[in-house]
């Protein structure tokens, strides 16, 4: 029988899994917050540039502001 732990030398792994032990790979800065993201990390992908997946740092790189129903 084949051995089955050759899906943890996939490419996906080491992106979505990195060993913790080893040094943490930089992918982008952030359009809203311009922190620092890493590989592995959720972002989105607006109009061409990279943001963290939250509320916060998508309002901020699209320049949106938050209205609440009933309020000036």
């Amino acid at each position: 029988m084949e051995n089955q732990m050759d899906r943890f030398e996939s490419e996906y792994y080491y992106i979505h899994f990195p060993d913790p032990q080893e040094s943490i790979i930089q992918y982008s800065n952030c359009y809203g917050c311009k922190e620092v993201i890493n590989v592995g990390e959720e972002i989105l992908d607006v109009y061409g540039v990279c943001v963290h997946d939250t509320y916060d740092c998508l309002f901020k790189a699209v320049e949106a502001k938050r209205l609440i129903a009933g309020e000036e």
